[in-house]
């Protein structure tokens, strides 16, 4: 069934790309916002406010601001799932796969999340928070089954024990990739992430033998 339009406090039926453009100015607005500030302190008055909007019209997208929090969060997430998934998914070399990886949850995804938003999440909104770590500790299943399948390839040192390996990226995200732990030490996810992916993948990749290469040289 299409879309059905509703009326405005005149009457009027209001149309549904003019809802969706509000929406979306609304968490355009706030995702800058909750950025410089987190969301602890901020208020649906001040969001209106800023954007010459009121409550009313506010209400009519959003329940309340927690709602509004979940959906900043999960549309930048969940809007670069299908792509990651697909990527790890894939039959491709397992070398230009993780590379690819770290490139699209760095500039996709934390390009830009504020540290103190995600302590506000996790501390305020814990339920939020279990879903992204769940997501979290999925993709590092999947990539230590391609550290195994690397290893038959020819593209992972074969002195690595994928399991450990495994236990050790699931062991930085759990307590150094950890929101408060990141803001007391003064660092930022994006920042954090590339430094890690540096380190991992000098640490497993065989020297010097790019699958990637010898993907695009056969």
């Amino acid at each position: 069934m299409g879309r059905q339009s509703r009326p405005d406090r005149q009457g009027r039926q209001s149309r549904p790309g003019r809802t969706e453009k509000t929406r979306k100015r609304i968490t355009a607005h706030a995702e800058r916002v909750f950025r410089e500030r987190g969301f602890r302190k901020v208020t649906v008055e001040e969001l209106c406010a800023d954007l010459g909007m009121s409550k009313r019209t506010f209400y009519r997208h959003f329940p309340d601001r927690d709602a509004l929090v979940v959906a900043v969060v999960v549309e930048r997430v969940e809007g670069y799932v299908p792509s990651i998934l697909e990527n790890l998914t894939s039959s491709g070399p397992v070398d230009a796969i993780l590379k690819r990886h770290f490139d699209l949850v760095i500039h996709n995804i934390l390009s830009n999340v504020p540290t103190q938003m995600m302590v506000d999440v996790q501390v305020l909104m814990p339920e939020l928070w279990d879903r992204i770590d769940q997501f979290r500790s999925g993709a590092v299943g999947i990539i230590t089954e391609l550290l195994r399948r690397g290893q038959k390839e020819g593209s992972i040192r074969p002195d690595i024990d994928p399991t450990v390996a495994g236990k050790l990226i699931q062991g930085i995200l759990t307590n150094v990739a950890h929101p408060r732990f990141m803001a007391e030490q003064g660092l930022s996810f994006d920042q954090l992430i590339s430094t890690f992916k540096d380190l991992l993948l000098q640490g497993v990749l065989v020297p010097g033998d790019s699958g990637a290469g010898r993907a695009q040289s056969g």
